[in-house]
């Protein structure tokens, strides 16, 4: 029932986004270009020389680049908030002029086709419109001869304005962006590479990191640690590898499902509070990228005291009342350069170069957070892809339905609106094409989610941790979940590219990932053990050890009864001893009830 109703669901959003694509096709994208003065001509003008524009066919057609007619800036008129729907004196000033008007329904409730004719009668050369405005109009009832647009960027309004005063002979001229000017931007292959390398590499890591730390729990369940470790030896700050570590975190369907639940109720204050919420979610990126950075790098610092003529220098014991704090020199110089990079990221974070940094932050931030969020079986990983799955899809493509202005609640938050501010949870890189028709793409940057590597990866990192756990050559799953997750992303940008809106990624991503995993684990025999996860193979550790120590209490009241017959002891070695401890630490991943038992994974 859950898969039907799933499919239905996903048929409902591909029937959204045709429908999307068709209001497309009714609503073109054409370009706006400004020059200082009527006689230049820029072969390649900037981001900030351009503004992208919808037309409406239906209402009038917009002319190719090559038959643009130029006007004035000075010939935009801004009507404020001036009712277009009614006629008045306060349209007798658009007369030879551009008049710019405010679209909302608010002020006006009629078509763009019926403002536009009345706009004609008062001798208007043209239209523009600050937002895309809906309402039903026939168009053989029309016969419009001035040009029709709307401006889509937030802040283009006032963009205009500073032109019309920085240019006194400015001129605008616009032209349709016609099928050969569409071009794939290369901006979207440098955020695959980057979302591919981190969630690869984090998952790699969370594998190994789980697989040593139960190998590490397999022999001191079987056996007392055999010494104490150097008190002199500089330990890692981050705590991996403790003794109160844990294989993954303790979580249950209920609990997967309330943080989804918590995670909407964040999403909905940030797009009503956004202003006030996004320096916290600032502050909260700060500091985590700032944990990150200092635990994926300081495996490297570690490395470095292996060797010896480099000298050891503590740093004097620092209590923080919530942590203490005793670095080494490298380690200290390693936390001090993850807090300027954090910092100096949050200080020019406005700047073109920002995005570097950023994008270096939210690499680490994503692959420490696969190192430290391991989920222990695949049943609460199918749960979360599950519900991230309707949620993504939900925040995309049904909030626009009932939102004021059809805005999407995600794009909305992940784009900041018009506050003038971003949130950092993202990787973002600079489009790289050289094209005009770049301004009509769907943001300034190529944008991908932190949610978008760090969902997928939860599911890889338990794919690799499997792996390792079962002995399957080739490491079968975590390849097959990595290639799923390349093909989901292609998936999305092809989307992305074909219908120019915003598309929520985790509606290919789940699928192209979770599916195949159920699927191959289904025909050879590993769903159930899979499905159970570190339950079930902490119940065999669990047991094994027991009965291991029962085995020795055995072994030892068989000693102590032969001794007692009078039988003859022989002294032993100190040595012979240690080993035969040694000997009896049990390796508890060949006693997990694992499909090997069966021989059905290839040693």
């Amino acid at each position: 029932m859950f898969w039907r109703g799933s499919q239905i669901l996903y048929v409902l959003t591909i029937i959204l986004s045709v429908i999307q694509a068709q209001q497309l096709l009714e609503n073109q994208y054409g370009i706006l270009v400004v020059e200082p003065d009527a006689e230049t001509n820029t072969a390649n003008p900037d981001n900030a020389h351009l503004f992208c524009v919808v037309y409406y066919p239906s209402v009038i057609n917009i002319s190719s680049k090559a038959n643009a007619t130029r006007h004035p800036l000075t010939k935009v008129i801004d009507l404020g908030n001036v009712d277009t729907c009614d006629d008045g004196e306060d349209l007798d000033v658009v007369k030879d002029n551009f008049a710019f008007i405010n679209g909302s329904s608010a002020l006006g409730n009629c078509s763009v086709a019926e403002r536009a004719r009345r706009l004609e009668r008062y001798k208007a050369e043209g239209m523009i419109a600050d937002r895309i405005i809906r309402g039903a109009y026939n168009s053989s009832e029309y016969n419009i001869s001035i040009e029709v647009l709307t401006l889509v960027e937030a802040d283009a309004k006032e963009r205009l304005k500073g032109f019309n005063k920085s240019y006194p002979d400015g001129v605008f001229y616009i032209y349709e962006n016609g099928s050969d000017e569409k071009s794939f931007d290369m901006s979207l292959v440098v955020i695959l590479v980057m979302a591919v390398m981190t969630v690869t590499l984090g998952s790699f890591w969370s594998g190994h990191a789980k697989n040593e730390l139960r190998l590490k729990k397999g022999r001191e369940a079987g056996a007392e640690r055999l010494g104490d470790e150097d008190p002199d030896m500089v330990q890692p700050q981050d705590g991996s590898g403790a003794a109160e570590e844990e294989l993954s975190i303790h979580v249950s369907p209920l609990l997967v499902l309330f943080f989804v639940l918590c995670m909407c109720s964040m999403l909905v204050l940030l797009y009503f509070f956004f202003n006030q919420l996004v320096y916290v979610i600032m502050t909260m990126f700060c500091i985590a990228s700032t944990l990150a950075m200092y635990s994926c790098l300081e495996p490297i610092v570690m490395a470095s005291y292996n060797i010896s003529v480099l000298p050891v220098l503590r740093i004097p014991r620092i209590n923080l009342y919530l942590c203490i704090i005793q670095l080494e020199l490298r380690q200290f110089l390693l936390l001090a350069a993850s807090i300027a990079t954090s910092a100096t990221w949050f200080v020019f974070r406005k700047t073109d170069w920002s995005w570097i940094l950023q994008d270096i932050l939210g690499i680490m931030f994503s692959i420490n957070m696969l190192k430290v969020l391991r989920l222990p079986s695949l049943k609460i990983c199918t749960i979360l892809l599950s519900a991230l799955f309707f949620y993504d899809i939900f925040f995309v493509f049904i909030t626009p339905l009932f939102m004021e202005g059809g805005k999407s609640v995600m794009v909305e938050v992940a784009t900041g609106g018009d506050s003038g501010e971003q949130l950092p949870m993202v990787l973002r890189v600079p489009h790289l094409s050289t094209n005009p028709s770049r301004v009509c793409f769907v943001h300034t940057y190529s944008l991908l989610g932190f949610g978008d590597i760090l969902v997928p990866g939860l599911l890889l990192s338990f794919a690799h941790s499997y792996d390792l756990l079962a002995g399957i050559r080739y490491k079968l799953y975590w390849v097959i979940t990595v290639v799923a997750y390349i093909l989901g992303l292609v998936a999305t940008f092809i989307s992305l590219f074909l219908m120019n809106s915003a598309q929520p990624a985790l509606l290919y991503l789940v699928p192209f990932t979770l599916v195949p995993t159920l699927l191959v684990a289904w025909i050879r025999g590993d769903l159930a053990a899979m499905w159970h996860g570190d339950s079930q193979a902490g119940a065999e550790r669990e047991r094994f050890a027991t009965t291991n120590l029962a085995a020795q209490t055995q072994s030892a009241t068989k000693g102590d009864d032969i001794d007692s017959d009078g039988s003859e002891d022989y002294p032993k070695d100190d040595n012979q001893d240690l080993n035969q401890e040694k000997s009896d630490i049990p390796v508890p991943d060949s006693q997990v009830s694992t499909p090997d038992d069966c021989k059905l994974i290839d040693k």
